[in-house]
């Protein structure tokens, strides 16, 4: 019986152990396994920048009829017009007749732009050029940017008066020299340069140079707009349009190297707007909750629960770009399948991140009250979000409605924007830009993503399935204040790599794409 009882104890043992080995094996080949999976992906995680000659110095084809320093004054005249886009809350117009002398300064000194090409004046301000191709088969091409700055703040903050343009230092100083007239004028002078060299361009190109791009471009590229579907151009090869600048290291984690980012998308935008109405009174004889309060909760409830993040939309940003950092992040973005959860933290923890990854919500308005004894009976905020692709404007008001989950807060909103199509990284014309970028630029890395401001293109949808956004300002990061901010500023040898950018850009556009 004793026996018996050791026996089956020793059976069960043995059994007890098979199992234990079974699954240590099973452990074992499902880690070498992951192992395996892991190591593969990191391996076919290969470059995808083109290989691409660079551009010499000496180049027979660059850019010969001005010199660096004669661009720098061409560019710094027309940053003095004041062509100043004001407020919402304020009525456009005074600075019409900058915009109309302007026009003149184009006229001036684009003597050739002015008689090879066809110039139509949209809406009174914003301009229109086609330069016409001798092969009607290829489909044009629109080249994009705005005339309009925006408003000053804090002119004795400037080290040069905003307007003077001012050059020194090696930069051209002043409003509008990094958003956006660096664009217009460096378009331009790249067609009139080639005009001069008896260039005929085998395809046509358009020119659209909004005006009120700063205030969402309803009275510039919405008319546009309107005028190439009227006179049914299009659909365009692509467009390019301002967009994300080149930002020197340190900018992605692994990654010594500037990144040049494409915006081959742009988030939506929607202002929120919340109202509380509660009987005031005298401030001796507060009620519990005051108008206020109530707002106040609200607001700190729609800061404190943002939307999800998701990187379903800035996968190809770390597809691109993870392919060039070292070994450890290498592995990591080959392999988001297994590491998105630890990115989507990392990203959140940095706010020029953490754009990239979702829509983000920013209190901008807050008003209330206007004496120190009076309890106001209304109080009023305005939350403005950038839509993220994947999110809906309606999707972001719902969210914020559930957020705050009360009926005293009256929510509204205005100004809505769709976040914008997604063009492809895989057609030829952004494989194009790509290539006209390294040739420039030869230190970057080129990918695409989300442009988390919005541009004219938002009006353009209709017009091709290719639209991209790019900015070829070289920055540090630290400069990334100037938009928008004080002493905005390029440098003379950027602006020159500008010129030439745009130069290329059209003799490589100028074929057909395949």
């Amino acid at each position: 019986m004793e026996d018996d009882k050791y026996n089956k104890k020793k059976n069960r043992k043995s059994s007890n152990n098979g199992y234990c080995g079974i699954i240590k094996k099973t452990i074992l080949y499902l880690f070498l396994g992951l192992i395996f999976i892991i190591t593969f992906n990191t391996i076919r995680f290969t470059s995808k920048q083109p290989n691409t000659e660079p551009l010499t110095d000496d180049h027979i084809d660059s850019f010969t009829t001005l010199t660096e320093m004669e661009l720098a004054q061409r560019l710094s005249n027309a940053i003095k017009f004041e062509t100043i886009s004001f407020g919402e809350n304020e009525e456009f117009g005074y600075c019409k007749d900058e915009f109309k002398k302007l026009h003149g300064y184009f006229k001036e000194i684009f003597p050739r732009v002015n008689k090879h090409l066809e110039l139509t004046v949209i809406n009174n301000y914003s301009l229109v050029y086609h330069w016409k191709g001798m092969d009607s088969s290829l489909k044009p091409i629109l080249l994009c940017g705005h005339m309009d700055v925006v408003p000053i703040l804090n002119r004795e903050r400037w080290t040069y008066a905003p307007f003077e343009g001012k050059i020194q230092d090696g930069y051209i100083w002043g409003r509008g020299s990094m958003d956006d007239k660096q664009t217009v004028m460096s378009i331009l002078e790249s067609i009139e340069d080639l005009l001069a060299q008896g260039y005929k361009p085998q395809r046509s190109f358009y020119l659209a140079f909004g005006h009120d791009e700063e205030l969402g471009g309803d009275e510039g590229a919405k008319f546009i707009n309107e005028h190439f579907t009227k006179a049914k151009i299009g659909p365009f090869e692509y467009i390019l349009d301002e967009g994300l600048p080149i930002i020197v290291p340190p900018v992605f984690p692994g990654l010594n190297k500037p990144i040049a980012a494409v915006g081959v998308t742009e988030k939506g935008y929607v202002n929120v707007h919340l109202n509380v109405e509660i009987e005031g009174g005298h401030s001796s004889m507060p009620k519990r909750e005051s108008a206020i309060g109530v707002l106040a909760k609200a607001v700190s409830k729609v800061e404190a629960n943002p939307p999800s993040p998701s990187l379903s939309q800035i996968r190809k940003l770390f597809d691109f770009v993870g392919r060039e950092c070292t070994l450890p992040y290498r592995i990591i973005f080959s392999n988001l399948w297994l590491f998105e959860p630890i990115l989507v933290k990392v990203l959140s923890g940095k706010p020029t991140l953490d754009t990239l990854q979702r829509t983000t919500t920013a209190l901008t308005i807050f008003n209330a009250g206007n004496k120190a004894n009076v309890l106001p009976h209304q109080a009023s905020a305005l939350i403005n979000f950038r839509v993220a692709p994947g999110n809906t404007v309606d999707e972001i008001i719902e969210h914020v409605r559930k957020t705050i989950n009360d009926e005293r807060v009256v929510i509204t909103s205005s100004q809505k924007t769709e976040p914008a199509p997604v063009s492809s990284t895989d057609d030829p014309s952004f494989k194009l830009i790509q290539t006209t970028v390294l040739q420039e630029y030869p230190d970057v890395i080129v990918a695409p993503t989300i442009m988390v401001a919005n541009t004219d293109t938002k009006h353009y949808w209709n017009l091709s399935k290719n639209i991209y956004r790019f900015n070829p300002l070289y920055l540090e990061n630290s400069d990334l204040a100037r938009f928008h901010g004080i002493d905005e500023r390029i440098s003379i040898k950027n602006y020159k790599q500008f010129v030439d950018f745009y130069y290329h850009l059209i003799k490589n556009s100028d074929r057909p794409l395949n």
